[in-house]
Protein backbone atom coordinates (compact mmCIF):
# COMPACT_ATOMS: atom_id res chain seq x y z
CA UNK A 1 0.00 0.00 0.00
CA UNK A 2 1.18 3.50 -0.81
CA UNK A 3 2.52 5.00 2.43
CA UNK A 4 0.72 8.29 1.71
CA UNK A 5 -2.63 6.50 1.37
CA UNK A 6 -1.93 4.60 4.57
CA UNK A 7 -1.18 7.81 6.50
CA UNK A 8 -4.30 9.46 5.06
CA UNK A 9 -6.47 6.52 6.11
CA UNK A 10 -4.97 6.60 9.60
CA UNK A 11 -5.76 10.31 9.88
CA UNK A 12 -9.36 9.73 8.75
CA UNK A 13 -9.74 6.88 11.27
CA UNK A 14 -8.34 9.02 14.07
CA UNK A 15 -10.59 11.93 13.12
CA UNK A 16 -13.60 9.62 12.98
CA UNK A 17 -12.74 8.21 16.41
CA UNK A 18 -12.49 11.71 17.87
CA UNK A 19 -15.86 12.70 16.41
CA UNK A 20 -17.43 9.50 17.70
CA UNK A 21 -16.03 10.12 21.20
CA UNK A 22 -17.30 13.69 21.14
CA UNK A 23 -20.72 12.50 19.96
CA UNK A 24 -20.97 9.90 22.74
CA UNK A 25 -19.98 12.44 25.39
CA UNK A 26 -22.55 14.88 24.01
CA UNK A 27 -25.25 12.20 24.14
CA UNK A 28 -24.35 11.45 27.75
CA UNK A 29 -24.86 15.07 28.79
CA UNK A 30 -27.99 15.49 26.70
CA UNK A 31 -29.73 12.47 28.14
CA UNK A 32 -28.46 12.95 31.66
CA UNK A 33 -31.02 14.64 33.98
CA UNK A 34 -28.32 17.16 34.80
CA UNK A 35 -28.62 17.05 38.58
CA UNK A 36 -26.57 15.81 41.47
CA UNK A 37 -27.81 13.83 44.43
CA UNK A 38 -29.22 15.27 47.64
CA UNK A 39 -27.23 17.67 49.82
CA UNK A 40 -27.05 15.93 53.19
CA UNK A 41 -25.83 16.25 56.76
CA UNK A 42 -25.68 13.48 59.38
CA UNK A 43 -24.76 14.36 62.94
CA UNK A 44 -21.48 12.49 63.50
CA UNK A 45 -21.92 12.30 67.28
CA UNK A 46 -25.29 10.51 67.23
CA UNK A 47 -25.96 6.79 67.54
CA UNK A 48 -29.31 6.43 65.76
CA UNK A 49 -30.08 3.11 67.43
CA UNK A 50 -31.85 4.93 70.28
CA UNK A 51 -34.57 6.06 67.88
CA UNK A 52 -37.45 3.59 67.81
CA UNK A 53 -40.44 5.74 66.94
CA UNK A 54 -40.77 8.98 64.96
CA UNK A 55 -43.50 11.31 63.80
CA UNK A 56 -43.73 13.08 60.46
CA UNK A 57 -44.91 16.64 61.08
CA UNK A 58 -47.07 18.53 58.57
CA UNK A 59 -44.77 19.70 55.78
CA UNK A 60 -44.47 23.45 55.22
CA UNK A 61 -45.90 24.11 51.77
CA UNK A 62 -44.28 26.94 49.82
CA UNK A 63 -45.75 25.93 46.44
CA UNK A 64 -48.86 26.80 44.47
CA UNK A 65 -50.20 23.26 44.90
CA UNK A 66 -52.23 23.43 48.11
CA UNK A 67 -51.94 19.67 48.60
CA UNK A 68 -48.17 19.44 48.04
CA UNK A 69 -47.39 19.27 51.75
CA UNK A 70 -49.73 16.34 52.32
CA UNK A 71 -48.41 14.52 49.26
CA UNK A 72 -44.82 14.87 50.43
CA UNK A 73 -45.69 13.86 54.00
CA UNK A 74 -47.35 10.65 52.79
CA UNK A 75 -44.35 9.66 50.68
CA UNK A 76 -41.88 10.45 53.48
CA UNK A 77 -43.79 8.27 55.98
CA UNK A 78 -44.09 5.45 53.44
CA UNK A 79 -40.38 5.51 52.63
CA UNK A 80 -39.40 5.46 56.31
CA UNK A 81 -41.76 2.56 57.02
CA UNK A 82 -40.52 0.68 53.97
CA UNK A 83 -37.02 0.57 55.47
CA UNK A 84 -38.39 -1.04 58.64
CA UNK A 85 -36.01 0.87 60.93
CA UNK A 86 -38.34 3.32 62.72
CA UNK A 87 -42.00 3.06 63.62
CA UNK A 88 -44.05 6.02 62.38
CA UNK A 89 -46.94 7.55 64.32
CA UNK A 90 -50.27 7.73 62.49
CA UNK A 91 -50.86 11.14 60.86
CA UNK A 92 -54.17 11.82 62.57
CA UNK A 93 -52.67 11.39 66.02
CA UNK A 94 -49.69 13.60 65.15
CA UNK A 95 -51.89 16.41 63.80
CA UNK A 96 -54.22 16.24 66.80
CA UNK A 97 -51.43 16.43 69.38
CA UNK A 98 -49.56 19.17 67.55
CA UNK A 99 -52.68 21.32 67.28
CA UNK A 100 -53.45 20.82 70.95
CA UNK A 101 -49.90 21.85 71.81
CA UNK A 102 -50.14 25.05 69.79
CA UNK A 103 -49.12 24.31 66.20
CA UNK A 104 -50.04 27.28 64.03
CA UNK A 105 -51.03 27.36 60.36
CA UNK A 106 -47.44 28.00 59.26
CA UNK A 107 -46.54 24.48 60.55
CA UNK A 108 -43.37 25.77 62.20
CA UNK A 109 -42.28 23.55 65.09
CA UNK A 110 -40.09 25.14 67.73
CA UNK A 111 -38.15 23.53 70.57
CA UNK A 112 -40.87 23.69 73.22
CA UNK A 113 -43.59 22.45 70.90
CA UNK A 114 -41.41 19.53 69.81
CA UNK A 115 -40.65 18.68 73.44
CA UNK A 116 -44.28 18.71 74.56
CA UNK A 117 -45.57 16.83 71.54
CA UNK A 118 -42.71 14.34 71.73
CA UNK A 119 -43.65 13.30 75.25
CA UNK A 120 -47.30 12.85 74.37
CA UNK A 121 -46.55 10.94 71.16
CA UNK A 122 -43.87 8.82 72.83
CA UNK A 123 -41.32 9.52 70.10
CA UNK A 124 -37.58 10.15 70.11
CA UNK A 125 -37.44 12.26 66.97
CA UNK A 126 -39.65 14.16 64.55
CA UNK A 127 -39.33 14.69 60.81
CA UNK A 128 -39.95 18.29 59.79
CA UNK A 129 -39.54 19.85 56.39
CA UNK A 130 -40.74 22.02 53.56
CA UNK A 131 -41.59 21.64 49.89
CA UNK A 132 -40.40 24.56 47.78
CA UNK A 133 -41.37 23.29 44.33
CA UNK A 134 -44.02 20.77 43.36
CA UNK A 135 -45.54 20.74 39.91
CA UNK A 136 -44.78 21.69 36.35
CA UNK A 137 -42.28 24.38 35.39
CA UNK A 138 -42.20 26.14 32.03
CA UNK A 139 -39.04 27.31 30.29
CA UNK A 140 -38.92 28.54 26.70
CA UNK A 141 -42.27 27.01 25.83
CA UNK A 142 -41.29 23.62 27.24
CA UNK A 143 -42.95 22.23 30.38
CA UNK A 144 -41.55 19.62 32.74
CA UNK A 145 -42.15 18.48 36.35
CA UNK A 146 -39.90 19.85 39.08
CA UNK A 147 -39.66 18.91 42.74
CA UNK A 148 -37.66 20.62 45.50
CA UNK A 149 -37.82 19.36 49.10
CA UNK A 150 -35.99 19.93 52.38
CA UNK A 151 -36.23 17.50 55.33
CA UNK A 152 -34.79 17.29 58.84
CA UNK A 153 -34.84 14.65 61.55
CA UNK A 154 -34.80 16.44 64.91
CA UNK A 155 -34.40 15.04 68.43
CA UNK A 156 -37.52 16.08 70.34
CA UNK A 157 -35.73 16.48 73.69
CA UNK A 158 -32.61 18.41 72.69
CA UNK A 159 -33.97 19.82 69.40
CA UNK A 160 -30.66 18.74 67.85
CA UNK A 161 -30.63 18.20 64.09
CA UNK A 162 -29.75 14.54 63.61
CA UNK A 163 -30.04 14.44 59.83
CA UNK A 164 -30.85 16.93 57.10
CA UNK A 165 -31.27 16.59 53.36
CA UNK A 166 -32.21 18.90 50.50
CA UNK A 167 -32.91 17.79 46.97
CA UNK A 168 -34.11 19.35 43.74
CA UNK A 169 -34.92 17.36 40.64
CA UNK A 170 -36.29 18.27 37.22
CA UNK A 171 -38.13 15.66 35.20
CA UNK A 172 -36.49 16.73 31.96
CA UNK A 173 -33.01 16.83 30.51
CA UNK A 174 -31.62 19.26 27.95
CA UNK A 175 -32.91 17.22 25.01
CA UNK A 176 -36.37 16.94 26.54
CA UNK A 177 -36.51 20.70 27.03
CA UNK A 178 -35.39 21.37 23.46
CA UNK A 179 -38.07 19.14 21.94
CA UNK A 180 -40.81 19.72 24.52
CA UNK A 181 -40.80 16.11 25.69
CA UNK A 182 -42.09 15.04 29.12
CA UNK A 183 -40.44 12.78 31.66
CA UNK A 184 -42.31 11.47 34.69
CA UNK A 185 -45.18 13.08 36.56
CA UNK A 186 -44.73 15.30 39.64
CA UNK A 187 -45.89 12.37 41.78
CA UNK A 188 -43.32 9.99 40.28
CA UNK A 189 -40.61 12.61 40.61
CA UNK A 190 -41.58 13.32 44.24
CA UNK A 191 -41.16 9.63 45.10
CA UNK A 192 -37.78 9.55 43.35
CA UNK A 193 -36.58 12.65 45.24
CA UNK A 194 -37.69 11.39 48.65
CA UNK A 195 -36.28 7.90 48.06
CA UNK A 196 -32.89 9.45 47.30
CA UNK A 197 -33.09 11.64 50.42
CA UNK A 198 -34.15 8.84 52.79
CA UNK A 199 -31.42 6.60 51.37
CA UNK A 200 -28.84 9.03 52.76
CA UNK A 201 -30.26 8.47 56.24
CA UNK A 202 -30.48 4.68 56.18
CA UNK A 203 -27.65 4.02 53.77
Amino acid sequence: MDIRKYVTLKKISLTGFRYLSFFLILLFFLFSPGCSGPMTYINPSVDFSYIKRVAVAPIINLTKDKFAGEKVMNVVATEILRRGVFDVVEFGEVSKILREEGLKQDNLIGKQLALRAGKRLNIEAIVIGSVMQYGVSNIGGSSFPEISISLKLVDVNSHTILWEAKHNLKGANILDQLFGMHRDSPEDLCKEVIEAMIDTLFG
